[in-house]
């Protein structure tokens, strides 16, 4: 697999997945569990015996090869290779989730490039490619929540045979190895205090979903932030009640819609279409902010109604744009 060419049609609310697995144990105690991964963040798949020129953790802890995406230093980085012409980082996903290094047999390596950096990550085998209703992605409830958080942002029940398949939020993973790079980007937010608009964003990723209120709230906007699409348009509804029972313009209650694109319940694309032909809600200024911002994903965006789409991790260009766009249509009216 060299990335994928699907273009599902534009808000459908689907999605892609590729199964993953990793083994834990041998004899009586195996265990294999199973983990999903949006497609669109796979550009290749490659056995671990297969990969050029690696340079592996020395027994001082150090990597003979320096990249400036990650903290090189942390144990989940098992060492770096070459791809592509470009050197980047081997992270064991099974460290990553806590659980028991995988066997070393046949392994192989899922190399992914997503929020503009492109890293691998140590697994035991793929699968399949499963298409999915972002519908069917089961948000994690009660002490699974807590568990998995930051881990895994929800499920899918599959069938022959009978398992569940675990969707991994490795957009947490990305900022756990490189806890500078949101704070970096965080920090160049230009601050606003003339007028305050009010917004209300949508993220299934933990991390990003503070960066974006957090990047915002320092713009010069009040937030409300939601961990999925499907949640974040029951707010909305209400939203279009209020507007329907005043006469009042949408605007008086809502200036800005923030949205990823990938998430359970109501992916960015559905949610976007569904706002876009409300009749009470369709004048909403509506952002797609997604780690998957390709020019296949950019048409299905635009035919979907988005006003603008921004790649992970460009929130200072989007607060930035999303003022100057607001500006012009209400003269900062707050």
């Amino acid at each position: 697999m060299t990335g994928s060419k699907i273009l599902l049609e534009s808000g459908t609310n689907e999605v892609e997945l590729l199964e993953l697995y990793l083994d834990e144990g041998s004899g009586d105690t195996y265990k294999r569990w199973s983990f999903g991964l949006n497609v669109a963040k796979v550009k290749k798949i490659v056995r671990e015996a297969d990969l050029k020129n690696f340079s592996g953790r020395k027994q001082d802890g150090s990597i003979s090869r320096v990249s400036s995406s990650i903290d090189t230093q942390n144990p989940l980085v098992l060492g770096m290779f070459e791809f592509m012409g470009s050197v980047i980082p081997l992270i064991d996903l099974s460290g990553w989730l806590r659980m028991e290094p995988v066997s070393k047999d046949q392994r192989m390596v899922l190399v992914t490039e997503f929020n503009e950096i492109v890293s691998a990550f140590l697994v035991s085998g793929v699968n399949r490619i499963h298409r999915v209703s972002w519908s069917e992605l089961e948000s994690l409830q009660g002490n699974m929540a807590k568990y998995a958080e930051g881990t895994i942002i929800g499920t899918v029940k599959l069938t022959d045979p009978d398992r569940i398949l675990q969707v991994l939020d490795l957009e947490q993973a990305m900022e756990d190895l490189n806890p500078a790079r949101d704070r970096a980007a965080l920090a160049e937010v230009e601050e606003s205090v003339e007028c305050v608009y009010q917004a209300i964003c949508a993220d299934d990723s933990r991390s990003m979903r503070n960066l974006v209120k957090n990047s915002l709230q320092r713009g010069g906007f009040e937030v409300d932030a939601y961990p999925n699409g499907l949640e974040i348009w029951k707010a909305l509804e209400e939203i279009s009640a209020k507007v329907g029972k005043t006469g009042l313009h949408v605007s008086e209650f809502i200036q800005l819609v923030v949205s990823d694109i990938e998430m359970p319940g109501m992916d960015g694309h559905a949610l976007t279409k569904k706002i876009k032909k409300d009749p009470n809600l369709r004048d909403l200024t509506v952002y797609l902010f997604s780690s998957l911002i390709t020019e296949e994903l950019l048409h299905k965006g635009d035919a979907v109604g988005a006003n603008r789409q921004y790649s992970k991790p460009q929130i200072a260009t989007l607060v930035k744009q999303a003022r100057v766009d607001l500006d012009e249509l209400y003269k900062c009216k707050g």
